[in-house]
């Protein structure tokens, strides 16, 4: 049997601190039969250089419209039946989607799988207020993009990432793939690990007002009441 493709997009802006780790990252798995597509979104650094650089790796460029945009461009340009999604200062282990695919190849009732994340401060940064010290001793379910392997009809029908979100685009899709009933199937090892750093998203904390929303939109949909006029 051929191994479905999985297509891997990696949304990037002024990354190129990271990117190229990253990007090996993907570039090492067990699992050959993937792609991997990098959405330039607008950089002003060398990460399209960095990007292209590397062989087999596709690279897209657009004007800076934000990730969640350049995870639905890259998951429209794509050819795989199972979509993969890798923030620039992320980085995967080596099995991480052997393991996924064998996982949904196993559950074919399972809309998307997981793994476990751990996570690690970049040298010489502080540990950030909001990160419990927990969080770095133990690996822990990740409901992030980073984690996650999506059967592209499931991706389809949720119709992507929410762009009129500027923080929270990811945690809105899992939400609507919870109420959707979407089943998932978790790998319970540590395979992502998340780089904290002094410019990553999660050291703003401009989030409070799109997880407010968020947590909204959930419950209206759960009570089936009409969407708001926030969703486009």
């Amino acid at each position: 049997m051929t191994p479905p493709l999985v297509s891997v997009v990696v949304p990037v802006f002024n990354g190129e601190r990271f990117l190229g780790e990253a990007l090996d990252s993907i570039l090492r798995q067990t699992y050959r039969s993937l792609e991997a597509i990098v959405v330039d979104d607008g950089s002003t650094d060398r990460s399209a250089d960095v990007a292209a650089s590397r062989a087999g790796v596709l690279v897209l460029r657009q004007t800076n419209r934000g990730v969640a945009e350049a995870r639905n461009v890259g998951a429209r340009a794509s050819r795989g039946s199972l979509l993969a999604f890798l923030d620039q200062d992320d980085l995967w282990e080596p099995r991480k989607l052997e393991l996924q695919v064998a996982a949904l190849q196993g559950d074919p009732e399972a809309g998307f799988a997981l793994v476990l994340t751990s996570r690690f401060l970049e040298p010489g940064v502080p540990s950030p207020r909001w990160l419990n010290p927990e969080a770095l001793r133990n690996a822990h379910t990740a409901y992030e993009p980073s984690a996650l392997v999506v059967r592209r009809e499931v991706f389809e029908r949720l119709e992507g990432f929410d762009t009129s979100y500027r923080y929270g685009p990811d945690t809105d899709w899992f939400f609507r793939a919870k109420d959707a009933g979407i089943r998932k199937v978790l790998v319970a090892e540590p395979l992502l690990r998340r780089r904290i750093h002094d410019s990553n998203l999660s050291h703003q904390v401009e989030t409070s007002a799109d997880l407010r929303r968020i947590a909204m939109e959930s419950i209206r949909r759960q009570r089936r009441e009409p969407l708001s006029c926030w969703r486009r």
